[in-house]
């Protein structure tokens, strides 16, 4: 093998071992905040007043100015996220997004590692892609998985990131820092220990069943 190639090919390992190391700093990193949490749980918050106001961090989708909100806290490691995302979500996105009736804003709450790593690179590329990421994640959940952090590495590089800036990503304290924060939000202000969860106008459905929702639009 040619010196060139073997220098490469070093480099790239190099890479990849401190994107491992990353992923397991993320995982201890999680692990500390989910304790915090369940903390918080105990407490048994069941009033969701001030759910619909507007956090930093936020990801919406709307047309127009919709009188209704949908708010939906998701892992991208969490199962039902990905069947919620796969059944439900469409016909929320076709019948009442896509008509104006409903303002969708989506937040991040990931329970491990993996889910960290994906919001965070979600969160790194352009805002206008942010959903599109979240769809390839939980529609391909299984499948990536499977891979772990090549995975990741692979949706990321379809979405533009090189290896670096994955690097770079997965190292931003800031946005970490700001994820956490709405994590310990959700949980001690509104009650929330687990995904999918999610609010129609401020009330929280429990059975996230569509009909439901539907009772629940003005």
């Amino acid at each position: 093998m040619k010196r060139k190639n073997v220098i490469l090919l070093i480099s790239v390992f190099a890479v990849l071992a401190i994107v491992t190391m990353l992923l397991s700093s993320i995982g201890s990193n999680v692990s500390n905040n989910l304790v915090l949490n369940n903390q918080g749980a105990q407490l048994e918050v069941t009033n969701s007043y001030g759910v619909s106001r507007d956090l930093e961090g936020d990801h919406s989708i709307s047309i127009g100015n919709p009188s209704n909100t949908i708010i939906e806290y998701a892992s991208m490691t969490c199962p039902h996220c990905s069947d919620f995302h796969n059944e439900t979500f469409p016909k929320i996105k076709s019948d009442l997004i896509d008509t104006g009736k409903v303002k969708y804003i989506f937040r991040d709450f990931p329970l491990d590692q993996y889910a960290m790593a994906g919001t965070l690179i979600a969160n790194c590329v352009s805002d206008d892609r942010y959903f599109d990421v979240i769809n390839v994640l939980l529609k391909t959940q299984k499948k990536w998985m499977q891979s772990g952090y090549q995975g990741l590495l692979s949706i990321a590089k379809n979405f533009g990131l090189s290896i670096s800036e994955v690097e770079v990503c997965l190292s931003d304290e800031k946005l970490i820092k700001l994820i956490e924060s709405n994590m310990s939000i959700a949980t001690n202000s509104f009650g929330i220990n687990g995904t999918p969860s999610v609010f129609v106008n401020g009330k929280k459905i429990s059975s996230l069943d569509y009909q439901e929702m539907l009772d629940e639009i003005k």
